[in-house]
């Protein structure tokens, strides 16, 4: 009955990381007040940096499946 709770902890675990990692933290971070500057064109380091935290933030959900699933597996086979 204990790999039972401990797989069902496991799963609860992991549909509360991908909620975090789709709809964020359940804290607002404060946005400072200030004047804000719009451009015509993207910046194209900026654009590097995005794609690069996007990969990386990937790499770590897909890591995060894994090692949840490998948890699973110890439990349940013994």
């Amino acid at each position: 009955m204990a790999a039972v709770y401990s797989v069902i902890g496991l799963v609860l675990s992991l549909i509360g990381v991908l909620l975090l990692f789709r709809y964020g933290m359940p804290f607002r971070i404060a946005a400072p007040e200030g004047d804000y500057i719009i451009t015509e064109q993207p910046d194209p380091e900026g654009v590097k940096i995005d794609a690069r935290y996007k990969a990386i933030g990937y790499v770590r959900l897909g890591l995060v499946v894994i090692g949840t699933l490998f948890q699973i597996a110890g439990s349940v086979v013994k």
